[in-house]
């Protein structure tokens, strides 16, 4: 298995986390069709290097995974990632963060079923809490950085999702 990065910011950062196993049964994309679609409510604890402190991220990713291919000739999964309301904490400093953005990534399996475990390094914007963007300088002004929300994705042999997981396992 090979994962190509598509559009998205390609920093990385230092990650550990919560995260929320989502059961799909029932639920399932087939291979070549209709993207599967799901929102995902998340919690991870990310650390912020432009402020230097771990932040605990909650909010929602939404995912499309788009699955092509076959057990003969290889499978080609394309996982588009966004995240929507999430919001954190800083766990120093108790300063309000926001992470945005979409990360497209994709996956090539060999031919087979495609049910081993693919995690797909998803890379958001975090926006740090900052006097210049409340505007009340001076202080200090951080830029943004990128910090990962990785998703861990389960096919079932025909190709179609059968679980889903948001953040760092404990």
């Amino acid at each position: 298995m090979r994962i190509r990065r598509g559009l998205g910011v390609g920093a990385t950062a230092l990650i550990s986390g919560v995260a929320l196993v989502f059961p799909l049964a029932g639920i399932s994309g087939a291979p070549g069709g209709i993207p599967w679609k799901s929102s995902v409510p998340f919690t991870e604890t990310v650390f912020d290097s432009g402020t230097s402190e771990s932040v605990t991220l909650s909010g929602t990713e939404a995912l499309s995974l788009h699955v092509t291919g076959d057990v003969i000739t290889g499978w080609t999964a394309s996982l588009k990632a966004t995240v929507h309301h999430t919001v954190g904490v800083g766990g120093t400093s108790g300063g309000s963060y926001k992470a945005k953005g979409t990360d497209t990534l994709t996956a090539s399996f060999h031919p087979g079923p495609p049910t081993s475990p693919t995690t797909y390094p998803a890379t958001f914007v975090l926006h740090p809490p900052s006097p210049c963007r409340t505007n009340h300088p001076p202080g200090p002004c951080f830029n943004p950085s990128s910090v990962q929300v990785p998703v861990t994705i389960i096919l079932n042999a025909d190709g179609s999702v059968g679980s889903v997981q948001v953040g760092h396992s404990n």
